[in-house]
């Protein structure tokens, strides 16, 4: 794995006792989404040293977060009965998406900064 769940914890994220086990899987879902986004480079960089290894750890930590706040809103959200004449619904309480979208870049800009994502062209004359 990328990040363990104490090295989680000692980058200052938190979660509640009863979360632990949703932490596991969201650790490990979020390694499959980073070496899927850096073809496989975020998991050869983070078993090495240095700042890149630091960075790419981060970035795994911002994501598992971001998937352990999905996990959980969907775990407690208990939908509210609407109705308008024949026509019901059940209306959910969902977060906003700009921290959502802040996670991610953070995510991005992590791993770009760790060497992880390449964004250059080659030209061969």
């Amino acid at each position: 794995m990328i990040i363990t769940k104490e090295e989680f914890f000692e980058m200052g994220f938190t979660v509640g006792e009863n979360d632990v086990g949703a932490l596991e899987n969201c650790i490990k879902r979020a390694e499959f989404v980073l070496n899927g986004l850096t073809g496989d480079r975020a998991g050869i960089v983070a078993r090495g040293t240095g700042a890149a290894a630091d960075l790419v750890k981060q970035a795994a930590a911002f994501q598992t977060a971001e998937l352990l706040k999905s996990e959980l809103s969907e775990d407690s959200s208990s939908g509210e009965r609407v109705a308008v004449g024949d026509f019901s619904y059940y209306k959910t309480s969902s977060r906003t998406s700009s921290s959502a979208d802040d996670n991610s870049k953070t995510v991005v800009r992590l791993l770009r900064a760790a060497g992880c994502l390449y964004g250059g062209t080659e030209v061969r004359e």
